[in-house]
């Protein structure tokens, strides 16, 4: 997860890990102890409370509640903490009160099930920071394994380099992929064409205006175009279509308020 996180804290920046408050702040006093050891991975909490966020190296720390309530980042790693576990026989989530540190946090709290309130409110919190996607590791099993069953795993990377819009010359260096998935079959379901990152095309392709790329799923065209191919677009320029493969974006069949359905298809036409 640390490492997938620092792609992105390369290419977008706004990436970092925070966690539930399972570890006593041991480096607020003594500025060379480790807070946090997970699986041969050393870190500190967050070494400021101040704009921590922003500070020059937060991507190297662990950020809490208090330090990211009100903030938006573009990707989080959020690290469920000892203190919070899933039981498999009453189906329930449990917390430990022993291993909860945050001494504010549990002032006026008497209760276990009020506290367990609060502790489950505060991933929730910290689970809507990541605007652009948010990583999830829990250190007891049982919590790990509920949520892989609850939550989608992440998919590894595109076959692409990404890059950093910094570095983008658009159409000359790079072309868009776009964030939707078209249907070879019947339409898609409900899709916004909203977000796009810049990706360099295979060396033997030269990237041009009106190129874009986006994932085709389905098998109705297997036999021009592999279930979950990546496939290059151009912006159609008008003319005939006919025998053309095409990517169809239907309205119709859509609320055009809230998105469309894509699919593609190979074009006939017949005059009537």
């Amino acid at each position: 997860m640390y490492e997938e996180l620092g792609k992105r804290e390369d290419l977008y920046g706004l990436s970092r890990l925070v966690a539930g408050y399972s570890w006593p702040w041991t480096s607020k006093t003594d500025k060379e102890a480790i807070d946090i050891e997970i699986e041969g991975l050393n870190f500190q909490w967050n070494q400021t409370d101040k704009d921590w966020v922003n500070s020059p190296d937060a991507f190297n720390e662990i950020g809490c509640i208090h330090t990211t309530q009100g903030y938006d980042l573009n990707y989080t790693g959020v690290i469920f903490g000892k203190e919070i576990d899933y039981n498999p026989k009453t189906r329930q989530i449990e917390i430990d009160p022993k291993l909860y540190f945050d001494i504010n946090g549990k002032k006026g709290i008497s209760e276990v099930k009020d506290l367990k309130a609060y502790i489950i409110n505060i991933y929730k919190t910290i689970m809507y920071r990541g605007i652009r996607g948010t990583f999830i590791y829990a250190c007891n099993k049982e919590l790990n394994k509920y949520l892989k069953e609850n939550i989608d795993t992440y998919k590894k990377e595109i076959p692409f380099r990404i890059l950093p819009f910094k570095d983008v010359k658009p159409y000359v260096n790079a072309v868009p992929l776009v964030d939707i998935t078209a249907a070879a079959g019947n339409f898609s379901d409900l899709q916004q064409h909203s977000e796009l990152d810049w990706i360099e095309l295979p060396t033997n392709v030269s990237a041009k205006e009106g190129y874009f790329v986006c994932k085709v799923v389905g098998e109705s065209m297997n036999t021009k175009i592999d279930n979950g191919a990546y496939c290059l677009f151009r912006k159609d320029t008008g003319g005939s279509r006919e025998g053309e493969i095409v990517l169809v974006e239907h309205y119709s069949i859509q609320d055009s308020d809230f998105g469309a359905g894509y699919t593609i298809k190979e074009y006939h036409s017949q005059k009537m």
